[in-house]
């Protein structure tokens, strides 16, 4: 009995310490990819031990977006994107008609990597989703 108690103690302190609740699941097969839209990056800064990227995005299909639907990208340390921080989703509360574009801001931080090391990060696999 005792053994179990210790068990379940030690489990419970490793999934805290080692898994990041703050970091968003992106990537996910369960979404729904909505094709034909472009992104561009405007910008990228680092502030505050947080990594930010704005830019835009362009409905290049012939259909319009429904709302709500989602941008989602992911954060790489350098421009060579072999070692991957993590990534960053946001909800786009406006439909978009075909070629009509609009801005989007994601950002990107964590308890377990100093993301202050990396400058030169780059953002990359770029998605608009549609959430299940």
């Amino acid at each position: 009995m005792i053994f179990k108690n210790v068990l379940f103690i030690l489990v419970v302190f490793l999934t805290f310490t080692f898994c990041d609740s703050s970091s968003n699941i992106v990537g996910s097969n369960e979404d729904v990819e909505i094709n034909n839209v472009s992104f561009i990056v405007d910008t990228t800064y680092l502030m505050n031990s947080q990594l930010y990227a704005k830019g835009r995005v362009t409905n290049l299909g012939t259909k319009s977006t429904e709302s709500p639907w989602y941008v989602e990208a992911q954060f790489y340390t350098d421009s060579t994107y072999k070692l991957k921080l993590g990534g960053d989703y946001t909800e786009i509360g406006v439909p978009l008609d075909p070629y009509q574009s609009t801005f989007w801001t994601l950002s990107f931080s964590t308890s377990t990597v100093d993301v202050n090391e990396y400058p030169n990060f780059r953002v990359s696999d770029f998605r608009a989703i549609y959430k299940n």
